[in-house]
């Protein structure tokens, strides 16, 4: 049996919340120091990637709602906009996931080299903390503001199944 609308929209709007939780959690991480900096100092570039995991799936959560006809137009705009502040977000992910092919230069995106996956920047700055990796950025205050903006439009959405009940 097919799910309903109604229970599409509570799958995605559990897992998108759950994410968002991941999403922040991740952001201050980035922002803080932890006990384990100074023996590892790469925690940071770790929780970045953590950040790119959690980041797609938050979006892969909120895209599952775009099935719903009723919302399908207004989670598809929410989508683009999240997508115009994080346009690298795909791709960075994509190189971070199949590392082994870029490792050997048979990734997917012949630009990318392998001599480029250990070349990145992490900048601390007032614009807050920015990741600099395969000519992209990633900054975590937008990455958050983005993400919330995000599931503000799931959350307000939920109007057109409560109003049903």
């Amino acid at each position: 049996m097919k799910p309903t609308s109604a229970e599409t929209y509570e799958r995605a709007r559990r897992h998108a919340n759950m994410l968002l939780w991941a999403i922040d959690l991740q952001c201050r991480r980035l922002r803080s120091s932890e006990p384990e900096d100074t023996a590892f100092v790469f925690r940071k570039f770790i929780d970045f990637e953590f950040l790119i995991v959690s980041l797609t799936r938050f979006r892969r959560a909120i895209k599952l709602a775009s099935n719903i006809p009723e919302i399908k137009l207004t989670i598809i705009s929410a989508l683009i906009e999240f997508d115009s502040t994080l346009p690298q977000l795909k791709k960075l992910r994509d190189v971070a996931e199949h590392i082994d092919d870029y490792a050997i230069d048979k990734g997917r995106d012949s630009s990318i080299e392998r001599k480029q996956l250990e070349v990145s920047c992490l900048g601390e700055g007032e614009n807050d903390v920015t990741l600099s990796w395969l000519g992209h950025e990633i900054n975590i205050g937008d990455a958050l503001r983005a993400s919330n903006n995000l599931f503000d439009v799931i959350k307000n959405v939920s109007i057109v199944f409560t109003q049903r009940a």
